[in-house]
């Protein structure tokens, strides 16, 4: 969540010290989590320089003022907030726990010679229909190592969250970047999509990747990122961006070994969370 992009506020809290301002946030409704219900989430956490403990008093305050029970998210991302780590530092004081925090790759094509695949035989999704996709994606996700995906999954089937999934990020002028990888003998492996990024054109999104878990291991990975390059290169973008839980080890080594930058594009967020989520 960029801070009150898709915040619907309910109250505003903030101290005030000798009629100036010295700390304020606002808690609302958010979908922290795309098409899961909204949660109650925190933004727009401001305060005046030397005013930390007055910027505690305000998250605390409006963390203490959400239903019991119920979790309070506090988003911080690096590409809104040259401060992140003081906002981190008081969310942290405040007695917040981190509950993800993800990594931008950035991949640019730069003409750079690009491996063929060809441990792996790929479809893209109208060749092969979306239902036969979904199967893929619900097996993969059932054992994702990314924590935002495996709460949503937990709250629904595999097979539903992946069919719904579909529905709403693999739109028809992106099909052709769905691509599903099977071994030759026709074997399933797993599967990577690519959209184009609505704010720059030239450029896209890994919007998902996957593995089946008896496939792991294999660096299945790589080839599906290198397919995933290759795709991005045929529909002329100049670069893709990839978020990465930081706990997902493989996918972050997998990063690195297909030359994907986290340095070249200024995307970090953490997500902080007080009591559990459900």
């Amino acid at each position: 969540m960029q801070p009150g992009s898709t915040l619907r506020p309910i109250a505003r809290f903030f101290v005030d010290c000798d009629g100036t301002e010295a700390a304020s946030v606002v808690i609302g409704h958010a979908e922290i989590f795309e098409r899961e219900p909204t949660e109650y989430a925190l933004a727009r956490l401001s305060w005046a320089p030397g005013q930390r403990d007055a910027a505690r008093a305000v998250l605390s305050a409006a963390a203490q003022s959400a239903p019991a029970g119920e979790s309070v998210y506090f988003p911080v991302n690096a590409a809104v907030s040259s401060n992140h780590a003081e906002r981190r530092g008081i969310a942290e004081a405040c007695g917040f726990e981190l509950f993800q925090e993800k990594e931008g790759f950035w991949w640019t094509d730069t003409g750079q010679a690009l491996p063929e695949p060809t441990r792996l035989h790929l479809h893209a999704m109208p060749h092969i229909g979306r239902d036969k996709f979904a199967s893929v994606i619900g097996r993969c996700v059932a054992e994702t190592l990314d924590r935002t995906d495996k709460l949503t999954v937990s709250r629904h089937q595999p097979p539903e969250w992946a069919a719904t999934f579909l529905d709403h990020h693999a739109r028809s002028t992106d099909e052709h970047s769905w691509l599903l990888a099977e071994t030759p003998d026709g074997t399933p492996v797993g599967f990577v999509g690519v959209t184009k990024r609505d704010t720059e054109p030239n450029s896209g999104v890994l919007t998902l990747i996957g593995v089946l878990p008896e496939q792991r291991g294999k660096r299945y990975v790589d080839d599906l990122l290198h397919a995933a390059y290759s795709a991005a290169r045929a529909r002329a973008m100049t670069g893709v961006l990839s978020l990465v839980d930081v706990q997902n080890h493989p996918m972050m080594a997998a990063m690195h070994r297909t030359a994907a930058s986290p340095d070249a594009h200024p995307w970090h967020k953490w997500l902080y969370v007080s009591n559990t989520p459900k």
